[in-house]
């Protein structure tokens, strides 16, 4: 059985921390710490019940822009992360599950999946995977909540030739 629970509801996250590690392919690395240079707005779409599962609530992540400033790659330069339709033209998704009996206030399981446009001083790089983001909310808009990834992603530059990696991705709401 399924049935709709919520209509599309606009939300903003004012402000966040992120930081990732950035390695070229020349072996030259660096952790960078970003801080949210806009609000991200997102959209909270019609959700799917089911007396097994619980509730899922799926998300569209209308924008991201982070900046950072570099220490070791390129010191005192700032670098931007744009996401969502001011960064690769496309909203990102993200969805929250709400096991049966339970009440998102306790804690549930939260993943997004996320493209970024990363503006650095050697040219715009991007990714083709999804940087895939999982942990604990415990409301919406995501306060209190950190999320973290797994996987080594490969970054392109414009010409669609790999320039580097990025792992260790952390954000703190």
């Amino acid at each position: 059985m399924k049935a709709a629970a919520l209509k599309k509801l606009s939300m903003t996250l004012e402000n966040s921390n992120s930081k990732t590690y950035l390695e070229l392919l020349d072996g030259r690395a660096e952790e960078l710490h970003f801080e949210q240079a806009e609000p991200t707005h997102f959209t909270v779409s019609d959700s799917e019940f089911s007396l097994k599962s619980g509730v899922t609530v799926d998300l569209e992540i209308q924008n991201v822009d982070l900046v950072a400033t570099s220490s070791k790659l390129w010191p005192g330069q700032q670098i931007r992360v744009r996401g969502g339709l001011h960064g690769q033209g496309q909203t990102m998704k993200a969805s929250a599950t709400i096991p049966f009996n339970k009440k998102m206030a306790e804690g549930v399981q939260g993943e997004s999946y996320l493209y970024w446009v990363m503006e650095t001083p050697e040219g715009t790089f991007h990714n083709k995977q999804p940087i895939h983001m999982k942990g604990t909310l415990k409301g919406l808009p995501p306060k209190d909540a950190t999320f973290y990834s797994e996987s080594v992603i490969p970054m392109f530059d414009e010409q669609d030739n790999q320039v580097g990696q990025i792992y260790g991705c952390l954000q703190s709401n």
